[in-house]
């Protein structure tokens, strides 16, 4: 396996949404009276509370200066451009946005959201897009073998990606695809950097379009990821100007075939079909190579004229891996924890116009999950011992929204969530969420 040493800097804060409060108010008073334009700019302001900010289980505590629940303060500006060039458009947004924790204070973070594509097309039969996007979002409170972060980690993420579609015959096109994503944590904590991630992917895939009420793709995909701080192997130095860590990388390759299906039978309902056959070999833990088969279906209908319902079964069989350790007499032993996962997962949403200004929406979802970790010695790759476990989660939305303006938004969305479980992998969870929201757009 092979070693980098990759010196760890924090993340830079983005802007602070009071810098560029002023500058909203300014293109208030500008837009209001200008003619259409392609960019637009608004401001969001979100309250909620949760009950269960951190993701505990039934009878876990919080910990010192933490607490259970939390109220969240959220305010935005958000930006967006859609401007037609000819046969291109170019569109993109960005949200900056500050949150305030009324008790865990020490979570209190500035995110983003932002986007830049280009969709392109020739005078023949050729057309793609093109985009870019980064974010910044506080991560999981409590995420499966990281456990409860006492501190603040802001995971950053950049992805771009690329796809040209080639019309062969008039039923027949072409499709390729290429992209590239990047993940980094700003926590300087072991189990959190080692989910640092970059990841490569092209595919190439064949669509067939004899209706314009049908259309099948199939897809050989590629993807090449690297872990570059998968475990540390040199601690840092704890004087200044010396070495700041060695870390181990680790890496593996994926082969996978999408199908994809789009069936109209009738202009109120469509159905959409995914199958992935998937295979994934890693470089240097062979033991933990697995291969998946998952698959969706969604059907959505549009039962009257302001009702609309969307129905969806999903199973997904998935894979983590991370460095952590165990005890062994005295000392701890470096191992692999290797989690293994089927997802069954049922969602049924209802979306219902009561009027052009109101509007409610109500959703159901239960998920079903097999759990199973194999303990792997790093030295020797060897099993150290298998444990496994099951849960069934269920979760009920309900929201409403009012549009007193063209351009502006107010509702509330409430939730619960209630997790049944049962082995030595997961634990019972309950959680409720209820906040609402208001945001206002100029252009």
């Amino acid at each position: 396996m092979r070693t980098e040493t990759r010196p760890i800097r924090p993340i830079r804060p983005c802007a602070p949404a009071l810098r560029v409060a002023a500058a909203l108010l300014a293109l208030w008073a500008h837009a209001a009276c200008a003619q259409q334009s392609p960019w637009s700019v608004g401001g969001s302001l979100l309250w909620s509370h949760d009950a269960n900010l951190l993701r505990l289980s039934d009878g876990q505590d919080p910990g010192a200066g933490d607490s259970r629940s939390d109220t969240v303060l959220s305010t935005a500006i958000v930006g967006g451009l859609n401007q037609n060039i000819g046969r291109q458009r170019v569109f993109g947004n960005l949200t900056l946005r500050d949150n305030r924790f009324e008790r865990n204070s020490r979570y209190n973070n500035r995110s983003y959201n932002g986007a830049l594509g280009l969709d392109w097309s020739t005078i023949n039969r050729v057309s793609g897009t093109l985009s870019y996007s980064a974010a910044r979002n506080l991560s999981t409170f409590n995420a499966e073998g990281v456990g409860l972060l006492t501190e603040k980690n802001l995971e950053s993420t950049q992805a771009l990606s690329a796809g040209v579609s080639v019309g062969i015959v008039t039923e027949y096109s072409l499709e390729l695809g290429a992209s590239r994503r990047q993940v980094r944590n700003s926590l300087q904590d072991e189990r959190v950097l080692s989910r640092d991630l970059n990841l490569d992917s092209v595919s190439v895939g064949l669509a067939w379009r004899p209706t314009a009420a049908f259309s099948l793709t199939g897809a050989l995909r590629n993807v090449k990821a690297l872990y570059p701080t998968f475990r540390l192997v040199t601690s840092a130095s704890p004087n200044p100007g010396t070495s700041p860590g060695r870390y181990e990388s680790d890496r593996y390759k994926q082969q996978q075939f999408d199908l994809v299906a789009a069936l109209q039978p009738s202009g109120a309902s469509t159905l959409d079909l995914r199958l992935s056959f998937g295979d994934t070999r890693y470089v240097v833990n062979e033991e933990r190579n697995f291969s998946s088969v998952n698959g969706s279906v969604g059907w959505l209908w549009q039962a009257t004229g302001k009702l609309r319902l969307t129905t969806r079964l999903a199973r997904d069989k998935g894979q983590d891996n991370y460095p952590s350790s165990v005890p062994f007499f005295f000392t701890s032993i470096p191992v692999t924890l290797s989690d293994s996962r089927v997802i069954t997962t049922a969602r049924v949403q209802a979306d219902l116009d009561v009027s052009a200004k109101v509007g409610l929406n109500t959703s159901l979802q239960h998920a079903q999950r097999t759990l199973d970790r194999d303990t792997l010695a790093l030295a020797s790759t060897a099993s150290l011992g298998t444990r496994s476990g099951k849960d069934g989660t269920t979760l009920f939305t309900l929201g409403a929204r009012w549009a007193p303006l063209r351009n502006a938004l107010v509702g509330c969305d409430a939730s619960h969530e209630s997790r049944r479980a049962s082995g030595d992998l997961t634990s019972n969870l309950r959680g409720a969420t209820y906040g609402c929201y208001g945001q206002i757009s100029l252009q």
